[in-house]
């Protein structure tokens, strides 16, 4: 398929991106939203592709006249789960070599040279909550993450911890989230009308941040507002 061919291709490109030598990394990383925006969306659209076949050759065949037994129905639909999850363990290994890549850029932070006229030097530690460098050194943002500099070496010496307060334009973006086991296979947009917008009505608890109710499939889950994704069930029914 050509989306296929596409993820492929473009997976790759991800990778190399967000895995560029911490040594070379002299401004911050570019956020890849976008783009990992449209992967999400192509999987998905896989996903729900061979839920949408599954669903009407079941139905179909359960028609009557159909000249489908029920054991025939049974392996068919074996048949579709296998597929299912086979395009998921691939996404998933999609995701882990992503990550992996990611995480060997973040390791490599400490061989990072950040020169003094770098626009990743932060100016200003103040603006970001920032105690004032120690003598002989400099604050930069490099992959995302706050680093203290020698100025004489122009190395990164030190990792600060990441804290609440952080920026996060630039953070590179986490592996794209999987449909869960159990979970409906399906986008819900804010706007959808299957959007809860009175939890308290149904006697649910406050949505935690980033996230809202929907009624699927005849569950209410709890969606990722980014990837507009269930990420977990909140009630059965």
């Amino acid at each position: 398929m050509v989306w296929q061919s596409m993820i492929r291709w473009l997976l790759p490109c991800l990778s190399v991106f967000m895995a560029m030598p911490a040594w070379a990394q002299l401004e911050p990383l570019p956020r890849f939203e976008a783009l990992e925006k449209q992967l999400q969306m192509e999987e998905q659209r896989q996903v729900d592709q061979l839920e949408t076949a599954r669903q009407r050759e079941m139905t179909l065949s359960a028609l009557p006249g159909s000249g489908v037994s029920a054991a025939e129905r049974a392996l068919r639909g074996l048949d579709y789960q296998r597929q299912r999850d086979a395009l998921l363990l691939q996404q998933e290994q999609d995701r882990a070599r992503v990550q992996r890549e990611r995480d060997l850029a973040d390791a490599a932070l400490l061989n990072a040279r950040v020169p003094a006229i770098s626009t990743a030097v932060v100016s200003e530690p103040t603006a970001y909550l920032l105690p004032p460098a120690p003598p002989g050194k400099y604050y930069a943002r490099v992959n995302g993450r706050f680093v203290l500099v020698d100025s004489t070496s122009e190395l990164v010496v030190s990792i600060l911890p990441v804290q609440p307060t952080d920026p996060t334009a630039d953070v590179p973006l986490g592996p794209r989230p999987l449909p869960h086991a159990g979970l409906p296979v399906r986008r819900v947009s804010a706007t959808s009308a299957l959007v809860i917008h009175n939890p308290a009505g149904l006697s649910l608890p406050a949505a935690p941040a980033g996230q809202y109710y929907a009624r699927v499939d005849g569950k209410i889950v709890l969606v990722d507002a980014r990837t507009e994704l269930p990420v977990s069930i909140a009630r059965a029914g």
